[in-house]
């Protein structure tokens, strides 16, 4: 019934100037959904190359680095500089999930925050 009454207040005119109506916000995310990516990474271009993925798509990737600790150990240590300078310049995260014989390791852009329980 109130419906029908606003709507003839609203087409005579008669409706009033000062109404309190609820305004309702809405939280419009920045990405409308986030891809993770599973990578194994084999050598120290794919590692750069996630990482500059990880900063323009913004999206996380989890990352299998055992083969490349294993195969590639003189430039592992070079990978581990670069996610030290990732961090430090864009705010991502980055956290070692597993390390019984893997490394697997998930990092985030800033806009997603890890929360360590």
């Amino acid at each position: 019934m109130k419906d029908i009454m606003d709507y003839l207040k609203k087409n005579l005119g008669l409706e009033d100037v000062h109404t309190n109506k609820e305004e309702e916000t809405i939280i419009v995310p920045e990405h409308s959904f986030y891809e993770i990516i599973l990578m194994k990474i084999k050598n120290l271009d794919d590692f750069i190359d996630a990482l500059r993925h990880i900063e323009e798509e913004k999206n996380p990737i989890i990352m299998d680095l055992s083969h490349f600790e294993r195969d590639v150990p003189e430039d592992f240590s070079t990978a581990g500089e670069k996610l030290k300078a990732f961090r430090d310049r864009t705010g991502g995260e980055a956290i070692l999930l597993c390390k019984n014989g893997k490394n697997i390791i998930i990092i985030t852009p800033p806009e997603i925050k890890l929360i360590r329980k």
